[in-house]
């Protein structure tokens, strides 16, 4: 029998997609018992108090199965009797996203030999409510990790793109902070929080307390209080999922504005204590000087013994360390996040300065040690700002007039981060919660259509160009550059669905466009023009292909170096027109410019350099020079048994151009050996 799920749904055939926890830790019961006594559904329901998300197993192989399936950033507490836990955890626990056991015996004479060997056992319990207070107590420590911090590193030595992840984190923040919430955001986020707790009554009165008592004046109260609200949410950021941190929006502007309004005016030092594992400590080892985005709110206190844990924590699972934040954070400095002492206004309602930063905030990292005094790994960090020499020009270009973050700039980063889906549905957000007379919607559209072209729905990709075009064709200049993005893009769709007619309109559309602007389009015109030379090769009108292909090479050799690689695609493409127009000589010429491009950025054995080898037989073969022919055919069969199988089509095809070529009966070569 599956395992039947009580977070969401009691249904024991959900999908592992569909039976989705959004918090953090998982509690597994693994008990073979076919009993569903009174008695046990009540344990199950007192475990929910403690970590909501509960699913049930009674046969050890679909367990593992589950667990095996489990993403390493989740934590899996697993409760399990003593005989199925001696066949199942030397399978699973190695596996990081097993964080502690729990093995259930009513047998007091219990063989504790095997278990010892198994440091992630927390206990053995002969009696449930033993069991029941051992968990609740451990997980109380387990603050200190489920608290962690997220964070992505903007590196100094780095080029933009490789630093698109800590983009992502800040233009994420931007527009969720930018952004007006739809009036549902609060019911869509209170109705999936009911069917995540759904038989928790715990949990429910809290939801509905929250529902009654929220206000934009007590935000930070929930977020300290430590309930769903905060775990959803850290979980939400961690995995990056895009629809449920939408739904906080509300939240996370109000967080933000009893941050500015009490916001610490003076320079201050704050600590934060907390449990990193191994694998993130050695990551910011080797990220000194560099700069974090914090992607959660960063909870920390002026007073350092104040932050550090009362008894020392007992660290049997040995991927952790303990850290103590050390941070210094100016009020003054430009563009910064907000922080503030929240004591009046925290859950705990104490004044012991907690210091809140906002998530998003900023800290450059200065050092990292390990103090001998009580074996805690120090990490000093400086609160940075978006005006820093080194981060001020990556974000000055995702910047409007207004210093407001473009809201299509986020799209453009899910988009760099072949995050296609995430992309998809935030344009769709986009589209339906801006206003009709909005600029911006014809954005959406138009990122939509490519967006169902890369996805190969070409239908709906026309759908939304089309919708894009109307909006544009009323509503901007004829001339506007953006109508010639709609009119590329939508010539790529027309080609797909072989609609090649209007795909050559569209294509010189957008031409049209482009050539009224400065010579900046360059390549943009280039593409075009190419992409039209190969719709007129595929119907076979090969003195217009040859045109376009020649056209291309004009605009690229004037704006390109001599031996730019794009150069060498177009001299290829030329060659083909030539063979096909019986110009062989020309042919020969174009091709052996292409290949001394080429040899300028392969290896001598790269299957591109013998694409272009094979070619080049292929018109001696045509033109009856056979010796000629078998030479460069010869060339490019033994770069092609280095790189590729022995079976793979280019292969097969040059062997049989060489029996052509060697028979008394010589054939015509077939096709062409495509440069790609």
């Amino acid at each position: 029998m599956m395992g039947s799920c009580h977070g969401t749904n009691n249904s024991s055939n959900k999908t592992l997609i569909q039976d989705e926890n959004l918090e953090m830790f998982t509690l597994i019961w693994l008990d073979d018992s076919k009993s569903k006594s009174q008695k046990t559904i009540s344990i199950q329901q007192q475990l929910r108090t403690i970590v909501n998300y509960l699913k049930t197993f009674e046969n050890e192989d679909d367990c593992e199965k589950y667990i095996q399936k489990m993403s390493k950033d989740e934590y899996i507490i697993l409760i399990v009797n003593d005989q199925i836990g001696q066949k199942i955890l030397p399978n699973i626990h190695h596996l990081q996203q097993l964080f502690s056991i729990y093995i259930y015996s009513p047998n007091k004479n219990i063989d504790q030999q095997w278990i010892n060997q198994f440091n992630k056992v927390k206990s053995i319990s002969i009696d449930y409510d033993e069991l029941i207070t051992q968990i609740k107590v451990d997980h109380m420590k387990c603050k200190y990790i489920k608290d962690e911090i997220l964070f992505d590193i903007f590196r100094i030595d780095q080029s933009t793109d490789l630093n698109n992840k800590f983009l992502y984190s800040q233009i994420l923040i931007d527009v969720l902070l930018q952004m007006d919430s739809v009036s549902n955001d609060i019911t869509d986020l209170m109705s999936l929080c009911r069917n995540q707790y759904k038989g928790n009554k715990t949990e429910l009165n809290i939801l509905r307390e929250f529902q009654q008592n929220y206000s934009t004046h007590n935000a930070v109260w929930w977020l300290t209080k430590d309930i769903f609200i905060s775990q959803i949410l850290n979980k939400a950021l961690k995995i990056e999922n895009i629809d449920t941190i939408f739904l906080f929006r509300f939240f996370l502007r109000d967080i933000e504005q009893q941050l500015i309004e009490n916001q610490c005016l003076l320079p201050i030092k704050v600590y934060r204590y907390q449990l990193m594992s191994v694998n993130k400590l050695e990551i910011l080892k080797n990220s000194i000087g560099q700069f974090l985005s914090i992607n959660n709110f960063l909870l920390t206190n002026i007073n350092r013994n104040a932050t550090l844990p009362s008894s020392k924590i007992s660290l049997s699972n040995n991927n952790y360390q303990p850290i103590l934040f050390e941070i210094t954070a100016d009020p003054n400095l430009n563009k910064i996040r907000p922080f503030a002492d929240i004591s009046s206004h925290s859950y705990f309602n104490h004044d012991e300065g907690e210091i809140l930063f906002m998530l998003g905030s900023i800290f450059q990292l200065n050092n990292i040690y390990l103090n001998d005094n009580n074996n805690i790994w120090i990490i000093e960090m400086t609160l940075s700002s978006k005006t820093n020499q080194y981060l001020k020009s990556i974000f000055d270009n995702f910047q409007n007039d207004d210093d407001e973050i473009n809201l299509l700039a986020f799209g453009y980063i899910l988009q760099k981060l072949n995050k296609s889906n995430d992309t998809e549905k935030y344009y769709y957000r986009l589209f339906n919660e801006l206003s009709e007379d909005d600029e911006r919607i014809n954005y959406c559209c138009l990122n939509l259509g490519n967006i169902a072209f890369i996805k190969k729905d070409y239908d709906a990709s026309l759908e939304w160009l089309l919708k894009s075009l109307d909006i544009s064709l009323r509503t901007l200049q004829s001339n506007d550059m953006f109508l010639a993005l709609i009119y590329n893009s939508m010539g790529h769709v027309y080609s797909a669905k072989h609609m090649l007619k209007s795909a050559v309109e569209s294509y010189y559309s957008a031409i049209a466009i482009w050539k009224q602007s400065t010579d900046e389009n360059y390549l943009k015109i280039a593409e075009c023009m190419n992409n039209i030379g190969i719709i007129y090769k595929q119907e076979k009108h090969y003195p217009l292909a040859l045109d376009c292909f020649k056209e291309t090479l004009n605009i690229l050799e004037k704006y390109l170096s001599h031996n730019h690689f794009d150069l060498s695609k177009s001299h290829c493409n030329i060659a083909n027109a030539y063979r096909q127009l019986g110009r062989y000589e020309l042919a020969l010429e174009h091709y052996y410019l292409s290949f001394k491009i080429l040899e300028k950025y392969y290896s001598p054995v790269h299957p591109n350099l013998a694409k272009v080898l094979g070619n080049i037989g292929i018109v001696y073969a045509l033109k009856g020079e056979s010796e000629k022919a078998l030479f460069y055919y010869e060339k490019a069969l033994e770069i092609y048994r280095q790189t590729l199988p022995l079976t793979h089509i280019n292969n097969l095809k040059i062997e049989q151009l060489i029996r052509n070529v060697q028979s008394p009966h010589r054939k015509i070569p077939f096709g062409t050996i495509e440069s790609k």
